[in-house]
Parts: C-alpha cells; sequence; structure tokens
C-alpha cells in the first residue's frame, strides 16, 4: 500500500508541476502578456500536447499582433500620403511644391535624407530644387545621363536583393544605401527623387516601404508638369531674349544655390565674368543689329560651353557671367581659354559685310582660392578691369590683393 501511495503521489506531482507552470503562462497570455514564453515540455503525453497548443497559440497571437501593428502603420502612412497629396493639389507654384516634400519626406521615409532634382530642359542637367535631412551622396547638379533612374524610366537601387551600376552623380563612398526614383509626367522624365540611408539606420527596406517611396515620387510627378507649364510665362522673365541666356534675376537665384553647396561641401566653384572687347564700334560701324547679333553669337558660344558643367548669364549690356561649380581655377581657367578662342573664331557678317574680328576680355576667379564666396563676383570684376588695362582679348586670374581689396580674408 506504501507503494502504491508514493507512485500515486510521484505521478500527480509530474502532472501538477508542469500543469501549475502551463496556467501561469495561460493567465499571462489571457491577459495579452505575449513576452511570456511556454516552457519547453518535448513529453509525448498531454502534457506536451497542452504545451504545444499554447505555445501554436502565442504564436498566433504574435503574428496577429504583428500584422495589426502593420496595418495600423500602414493606414497612417496612406493617410500621411493622402495628405501630402491634398498639398500638393492645393499648389499654385513650383516653389510650393518643394516646401510640400520637403516637409513630408522626412515624415513618409524617416531614415532617409534626400533630394529633389527638376530637369532644366536647356541645359540638359537635373539641378537640386529642395533637400533634407542634410544628404551628402549626390552632387547638387549633373547631366540627366548620368541617372540610371532617368536613363530607364523606373527606381534605381545600387545595391541591395539586386545589385547594380551606382549612377554618376553619386559620391562612389556614399553609393551604398543610395535610391534614385524618376518623376514621370506625361510621358516624360521630369525630375528625380534621391534618397540617401541615414548612418546607423542601414538596413534592408522592406516591400511596404519601398512601395511608399514609389507612391511618394508618383504623386509629386503628377503634380509638376502642370505648374510647369503654368510658370512658363513667368520663367520667361528669368532669360534675356537677345542672347538667349538667363538674365541677373536667374543668376540671383543661382548664386545663393551654388555658393550654399560650395560652402557646405568645400567643394569650388568658379566664378567668370567677360567683356565683349570694343562693343560699341559694332553699334556705331554697322548699326544696333549687328550689335545685337554679335551678342547673340557669343550667348550662344557661353550656353554650348558650360552645358551640363555650369550656368552662363548675361550680366549686363555686352557683359556676361558664367558660374562653374564644381571647378577648380586651373580648369576653369582651360574653360575659358577654349571660349576665348572660340569667340575669336567667329566670322559674322550683317548685310553682306563682314563684321571683323570678335574678341573678349575675362576676370576669372575661384572658391577657395580666392576667398570666400560672398565676394567672388567683385573679385571677378577687378581682374576683368586688369584684363582691359592689359590690352584686352586675354584671360586675368583674380590676385589675392584684390580679393583683399573686396575684403575677404
Amino acid at each position: 500500500h506504501v507503494k502504491r501511495f508514493w507512485k500515486g503521489f510521484e505521478e500527480v506531482r509530474r502532472v501538477l508541476r508542469p500543469v501549475g507552470r502551463l496556467s501561469d503562462v495561460v493567465t499571462r497570455l489571457a491577459a495579452q502578456d505575449f513576452a511570456v514564453e511556454p516552457p519547453q515540455y518535448s513529453r509525448i503525453d498531454e502534457i506536451g500536447d497542452m504545451t504545444q497548443a499554447i505555445r501554436i497559440f502565442r504564436e498566433n497571437a504574435l503574428e496577429r499582433q504583428r500584422l495589426e501593428a502593420q496595418r495600423d502603420a500602414d493606414l497612417a502612412m496612406r493617410e500621411l500620403l493622402a495628405r501630402m497629396t491634398q498639398r500638393l493639389q492645393g499648389c499654385d507654384a513650383i516653389g510650393d511644391v518643394m516646401n510640400v516634400v520637403r516637409l513630408f519626406a522626412p515624415e513618409i521615409a524617416p531614415a532617409f535624407a534626400g533630394r529633389l532634382y527638376v530637369h532644366d530642359e536647356a541645359t540638359g542637367t537635373m539641378t537640386s530644387a529642395c533637400e533634407w535631412r542634410s544628404p551628402q551622396g549626390s552632387t547638387a547638379q549633373f547631366r540627366f545621363t548620368d541617372c540610371w533612374a532617368l536613363r530607364r524610366g523606373q527606381m534605381h537601387r545600387p545595391d541591395g536583393a539586386m545589385i547594380d551600376v551606382p549612377c554618376g552623380h553619386l559620391h562612389i563612398d556614399k553609393a551604398s544605401g543610395s535610391i534614385c526614383i524618376p518623376l514621370i509626367g506625361q510621358g516624360e522624365a521630369i525630375g528625380l527623387i534621391y534618397f540617401e540611408q541615414i548612418a546607423g539606420t542601414e538596413g534592408p527596406l522592406s516591400e511596404s516601404e519601398e512601395v511608399y517611396l514609389v507612391l511618394q515620387a508618383e504623386r509629386v510627378g503628377l503634380a509638376l508638369p502642370n505648374l510647369r507649364v503654368h510658370e512658363a510665362l513667368g520663367e520667361l522673365a528669368l532669360v534675356d531674349p537677345l542672347p538667349g541666356l538667363s538674365n541677373r534675376r536667374q543668376l540671383d537665384a543661382m548664386m545663393k544655390l551654388h555658393f550654399e553647396h560650395a560652402e557646405q561641401s568645400g567643394r569650388p566653384v568658379s566664378c567668370l565674368l567677360l567683356d565683349v572687347d570694343h562693343f560699341k564700334k559694332f553699334n556705331d560701324d554697322f548699326g544696333h543689329d549687328a550689335g545685337e547679333a554679335v551678342l547673340r553669337a557669343v550667348g550662344g558660344v557661353l550656353s554650348s560651353s558650360v552645358r551640363g558643367e555650369g550656368n552662363a548669364f548675361r550680366y549686363g549690356g555686352e557683359e556676361f557671367l558664367l558660374l562653374m561649380p564644381g571647378m577648380g581655377m586651373e580648369q576653369a581657367r582651360e574653360r575659358a581659354e577654349a571660349i576665348r578662342l572660340r569667340i575669336s573664331a567667329l566670322q559674322l557678317q550683317h548685310e553682306g559685310r563682314p563684321l571683323g574680328r570678335i574678341t573678349a576680355s575675362f576676370g576669372l576667379s575661384t572658391y577657395p582660392d580666392h576667398g570666400g564666396t560672398g565676394t567672388l563676383v567683385s573679385v571677378a570684376d577687378a581682374a576683368l578691369l586688369r584684363a582691359k588695362a592689359e590690352g584686352r582679348d586675354r584671360i586675368v586670374v583674380a590676385a589675392v590683393r584684390e580679393a583683399d581689396a573686396a575684403g575677404i580674408r
């Protein structure tokens, strides 16, 4: 009898102990405390079956919880995209679109910095219109063909599951984690949204996150074309109709963009100021139509000489100004010499009469060689005056004393 008693007691204890532990787990699971884990019982009996059933219940509850959280996050993101779309529909200027993108992009993709580029059809370049969270991996301006996303008309990633060729506008050490999404409007690429992962947030992009990035680009791509048409007449006010170059109003905006980027990145930017030599004689000897023909020809030389690598502007009268971001002093001097030779090789006629040789004088200044960006134009102007005084038809690079006279230390 004693043996049967102890045997029965051991059997009861063998059952009650795991049942007690399982009961505690069930109680916590009922309170939605899914951090609790069932004990590991591999017994092939009722206790083992009960343990397996509780484990399956917990896993199902965790999956349901994950799906609910994902659903809530998806609803919040769709609401955010809907609000962005509403704001875009209310924009009546391209500048308004930039403000909307700058506000919503960090919320839609919190792990990414980025830039919005627009296509400048006149120069064939992509220019940064706005940015958020200080991106470092892509240049502020580049040629259309430097981006594989624009070439292919679809999202491009140089790494990830489908490793690919990095775009030409990326700094090679920053290419990892970058995403380029073209903005398609009326069947053509009119812009680009560039994303780069912020340091410390590296990791694979989920399928839903990728979808949100594409949806954001689609919404912006739909908003831009109509506004571009709307602002076309306004843009005419930024272009000097005679040489076909941007005027002083556009110059101020581009100088701000290029100079700020140069100071942030430490990259050089060169300023070339030039004046057509003895321009008055063309008007006096051949008439104003001949003088206008000279300005158009010189403007054509400048426009083609900086295509994709800078901007040319009518500065006033017979003066022109070139901004060359990313170009150091020696490279800018070589570019200026090529322009000087092309201008001197022009052979123009007016009403059957040759206008004679056309030449120009040049003043060149470069950041940071000649100081800060704030007085880069005035330093180039001082060098131009020296070029005229020394006999014209030449290039003079700014001297340190000219920079000092302009207030640069």
